[in-house]
């Protein structure tokens, strides 16, 4: 982590530089695991929490404008012997702690897959399940086609992408008790071969995209 704290108007610049410096420091110990005799990664050090002290100068300054009367500001900086010009100083103390994603909660996890069911139909299966395996029944899942995605890796942005009578049975669907549900993609008999068509699916917080070229 630096040992420089920059200067800024305001006491959000020093807290934020802080923030940088810890989450730099824990993102070179998450690239630098331990490893067991077997050459395998073992584990990986997590800074649970860092207590800072901030010892800073804050000195007045004035600003005026031909519409506007002068106006007070405060300038801060860290402390220094050497610095006379201070105003007042000020001690900051506090504790930065390690908080987790969705506050420790299972993150939501979508999986999508294409089986070709015939030429023009394309049987689309969506499965729902949190980080610990559960699935997420009753929740609901949009399905789109991306057909802005889609022109451009066919690039087909002059052309107007895919044809209108590409499209899904379905715009939304509900997991069932396993967290499992599925739609059928129709591909138009005039859609070119090789086109891709590119399928999103968007659960709570989560997207996923699938490619499909249709043969």
């Amino acid at each position: 982590m630096s040992n420089q704290v920059a200067q800024g108007q305001n006491l959000d610049d020093f807290l934020i530089n802080l923030a940088d410096g810890l989450t730099q420091a824990q993102s070179r110990l998450n690239r630098a695991p331990v490893l067991n005799a077997y050459g395998q990664e073992a584990l990986v050090y997590h800074i649970p929490k860092m207590e800072f002290e901030l010892k800073l100068d804050m000195t007045s300054t004035s600003s005026s404008s031909a519409k506007q009367s002068s106006k007070t500001k405060l300038a801060f900086r860290p402390s220094s012997p050497t610095n006379q010009t201070q105003s007042a100083s000020s001690v900051i103390r506090g504790v930065m702690v390690a908080t987790p994603i969705d506050s420790g909660r299972p993150t939501p996890v979508i999986i999508l897959s294409a089986e070709k069911s015939s030429t023009s139909r394309v049987k689309l299966e969506v499965r729902g399940r949190n980080s610990l395996g559960e699935p997420l029944s009753n929740s609901v899942v949009e399905i789109n086609i991306d057909r802005e995605l889609s022109a451009k890796l066919n690039k087909q942005e002059q052309r107007g992408g895919l044809n209108r009578g590409t499209q899904l049975s379905l715009a939304t669907l509900t997991l069932d008790a396993q967290g499992y549900a599925s739609c059928q993609l129709n591909i138009a008999k005039t859609e070119p071969k090789n086109q891709i068509i590119a399928i999103s699916a968007d659960l709570f917080s989560q997207t996923e995209t699938l490619l499909y070229r249709h043969q």
